[in-house]
């Protein structure tokens, strides 16, 4: 069975992508978002659970102790499933933890170039309540599904934007070398294209 791992910069659009995989695929896979996993995981009462919440609480990053556990409790609940990964590995160090508890998984890399993604980032708004993201193309002020009034988030400000980007490039986009190099299939997207454009490149790679 082969997992899907989804890389690329912040804006390249891999959460956009990765919930156009399940609407689409609804019954052959399910998705592992790292941040929505933690949060819910530091909800628990598992020992190494209230340490990681106390980090996570003060801004730090849970410990590698937590996110290993989580990871392994999140695989047994979803054995037999293909499972779409969605920020889950952005260093070498995670990928050294965790990694191989995955085993085999593809990689999709949404390639886009800072600029594009930060336009794309400083005009975006988020839904506050289920956090799903409008782009700046959207018209409306609300999310349609839940009529909830869209915002902008916080740290969207251009200079947050470049540092994260900057983060992802220095630490997550060298992984695609190591990946390639350990025998992962490493797909390369054009994400400066429509949604439409890019999941029909998406379902490509799937089929």
């Amino acid at each position: 069975m082969t997992h899907i791992m989804l890389v690329g910069i912040q804006g390249s659009g891999k959460w956009t992508q990765a919930r156009k995989i399940l609407e689409k695929y609804p019954n052959d896979y399910v998705l592992f978002e790292m941040g929505g996993e933690l949060r819910r995981f530091i909800q628990t009462d598992h020992p190494l659970a209230e340490e990681s919440k106390k980090l996570m609480d003060a801004g730090h990053k849970a410990t590698t102790e937590a996110i290993i556990e989580m990871t392994k409790q999140f695989l047994a609940k979803n054995t037999g499933k293909r499972i779409i990964m969605d920020g889950v590995i952005r260093s070498a160090d995670q990928n050294e933890a965790i990694g191989h508890l995955f085993g085999n998984f593809d990689v999709l890399y949404f390639r886009l170039d800072e600029d594009t993604a930060v336009e794309r980032l400083c005009g975006r708004r988020i839904d506050p309540v289920t956090q799903e993201t409008f782009p700046a193309s959207f018209p409306g002020d609300t999310n349609p599904k839940t009529g909830n009034k869209l915002v902008t988030r916080a740290d969207d400000t251009e200079d947050a934007i470049r540092k994260r980007i900057a983060w992802s490039i220095s630490d997550t986009l060298p992984l695609l070398d190591v990946w390639r190099e350990g025998g992962h299939n490493v797909y390369e997207i054009d994400a400066d294209q429509s949604e439409g454009e890019i999941f029909a490149e998406v379902e490509r790679v799937l089929s």
